[in-house]
C-alpha cells in the first residue's frame, strides 16, 4: 500500500485519467457491480501508477526501481529529479504531456466527453506541480 502512494505523487494526473475511463468502460459493461467497478478501478490505477513512474524515471534518466526507492527514502519526485541534473518542470512536464495524450486518446475513442476532458486537462498542471514538489505522506 506505501508503494502505491509514494508511486501516485508522480501518477495522480495518470490516475484521474485512467479511472475515468475505467468508469466510462464499467458503465457499457453489463450491470456491474459496485465491487467489480472498484477492482476494475484498483487495477487501472495500478497501470497508471506503473506508466507514470516509467514516464517520471525515463525523464530523470534513471529506471524505475530507483525513482521508487529514492522516493521510499523521503525525497520528493523534485529532488531525485536535481540530484540527477534534471529540471523537475521537465517531469512535471512530460507526465502532464503523457496524461494529455492519454485524455485525447479516450476522447478519440469515445470514452470520455470532451467536456470531462477539458476539466481534467485544467487541473493537471497544478495537480502535478504539487505532486512532484511535495514528499508523499505515509501510512502511520
Amino acid at each position: 500500500m506505501e508503494m502505491k502512494k509514494l508511486i501516485a505523487t508522480v501518477v495522480t494526473a495518470g490516475v484521474i485519467v485512467v479511472g475515468t475511463a475505467g468508469a466510462a468502460s464499467a458503465a457499457t459493461a453489463s450491470a456491474p457491480t459496485t465491487q467489480h467497478v472498484a477492482k476494475a478501478h484498483h487495477h487501472l490505477r495500478h497501470r497508471a501508477l506503473r506508466a507514470g513512474v516509467k514516464i517520471a524515471a525515463s525523464t530523470i534518466g534513471i529506471d524505475a526501481k530507483t525513482l521508487v526507492s529514492e522516493v521510499r527514502s523521503g525525497k520528493t519526485v523534485a529532488e531525485v529529479a536535481q540530484a540527477h541534473n534534471v529540471d523537475p518542470q521537465k517531469v512535471i512536464d512530460a507526465v502532464i504531456a503523457a496524461a494529455d495524450q492519454k485524455i485525447d486518446q479516450l476522447v478519440a475513442n469515445g470514452k470520455l466527453s470532451a467536456e470531462r476532458a477539458a476539466m481534467l486537462k485544467s487541473k493537471l498542471p497544478a495537480l502535478v506541480t504539487r505532486l512532484v514538489n511535495e514528499t508523499p505522506h505515509r501510512a502511520g
